[in-house]
């Protein structure tokens, strides 16, 4: 194993996760998770920052019934219910020093 720091300052995981249709469990694919990523991952890109700040994809965050979920560090954030007007909010989060 290696283990060296990150290339990167900033980043976050925004679930993706997708249960079968009919399960009981809600899950952030059905609930735009994956636009929501794409959009935020595009966002950082047309800011020149990709290199900087990483959007990745996620399996399950831990809370369902909040989705879409995401996790920020190195601020350590929760954010739960993330909606399309959250995204500048996130954005700007992502890109401070």
């Amino acid at each position: 194993m290696k283990k060296f720091g990150l290339p990167f300052v900033r980043s976050i995981f925004v679930c993706t996760q997708k249960r079968p249709d009919g399960h009981p469990i809600p899950c952030c694919a059905n609930r735009g998770g994956m636009a929501l990523r794409m959009e935020l991952k595009e966002m950082v890109k047309n800011q020149g920052k990709d290199k900087e700040v990483k959007v990745f994809t996620s399996g399950c965050l831990g809370a369902c019934d909040h989705g879409p979920v995401a996790v920020q560090y190195p601020d350590g954030e929760y954010l739960l219910g993330i909606t399309q007007d959250d995204l500048p909010e996130i954005f700007e989060d992502l890109m401070k020093d």
